[in-house]
């Protein structure tokens, strides 16, 4: 059981998500219906799920995300956004 970071899930070397999307598609290409950066997106969140289970198995967390607060700088939830 490991507490990684999120730039280790992506770039690390256990679960390295952006590697393997981009082996994916320079081994396999795109479908013509998708431009390249749509089908990169759907290749990086294919292999997120698949890095999130593997994590899951393995009992490895994500350090420094919580619940209560937003991963986002841009999300506000008072009334100042109303």
């Amino acid at each position: 059981m490991a507490q990684i970071t999120v730039q280790d899930v992506y770039n690390g070397a256990k679960y390295d998500v952006m590697s393997a999307a981009m082996a994916e598609y320079l081994k396999d290409g795109r479908p013509s219906e998708y431009d390249e950066r749509m089908w990169v997106d759907m290749l990086l969140v294919k292999h997120a799920l698949i890095a999130a289970e593997k994590m899951r198995q393995e009992g490895d967390t994500v350090v420094g995300m919580t619940d209560d607060v937003s991963p986002s700088f841009y999300v506000r939830w008072d009334n100042e956004n109303a």
